[in-house]
């Protein structure tokens, strides 16, 4: 009887937490292409956007040649108000191609993927194909995705991608953890 209790108190507990209102927004100051190779891109173009207190990023893509082999090194740091210190949040290595076709262990970095999958104009997977137009359209981070407790602070992304064992692009962002007027 206690455990059936216990339960029913799990779901109204997440149930409530689902529910909450977030009291703080994501802001991005930087989402920006520091490095691409040229042998394997068309077009690689990104934008970043303010409007009406949020922050939205528009990309382009079309490859030269297909690739079908993608690794991916993504850092996350995090500091808080006033303080010096950086959190590191993640540091992973992951097979990119393995990546797009599962859940991978680290939820905020999951969070991320899932994300740009809902934003894509196409389904990601592995190979990505030569003179196709690959689009990530108003891109942004839903705070009702993220766990209602965020901390506010800064943070800072790196994310690399890999093919053939060489770097082909790095993308770099970042931004704050506001708390909401």
């Amino acid at each position: 009887m206690k455990t059936s209790y216990l339960i029913c108190g799990l779901y109204v507990l997440m149930d409530l937490a689902s529910s909450d209102k977030r009291t703080f927004r994501v802001f991005f100051d930087e989402f920006a292409i520091k490095y691409k190779v040229p042998d394997i891109f068309e077009k690689m173009d990104c934008h970043l956007a303010q409007v009406n207190n949020r922050s939205y990023v528009n990309a382009e893509m079309i490859l030269k040649r297909d690739v079908g082999d993608l690794n991916v090194r993504a850092v996350m740091e995090f500091w808080k108000p006033n303080a010096q210190t950086k959190m590191k949040l993640y540091d992973v290595r992951v097979d990119g191609c393995l990546l797009l076709r599962s859940i991978h262990q680290n939820k905020l970095f999951n969070f991320y993927v899932k994300s740009f999958k809902k934003h894509a104009n196409v389904i990601l997977t592995c190979p990505f194909k030569a003179n196709y137009t690959y689009k990530m359209v108003d891109w942004f981070l839903d705070e009702n995705d993220l766990p209602p407790f965020v901390p506010v602070g800064k943070f800072r992304t790196v994310t690399e991608y890999f093919t053939q064992q060489r770097l082909a692009i790095r993308i770099v962002a970042h931004g704050e953890v506001l708390a909401k007027p």
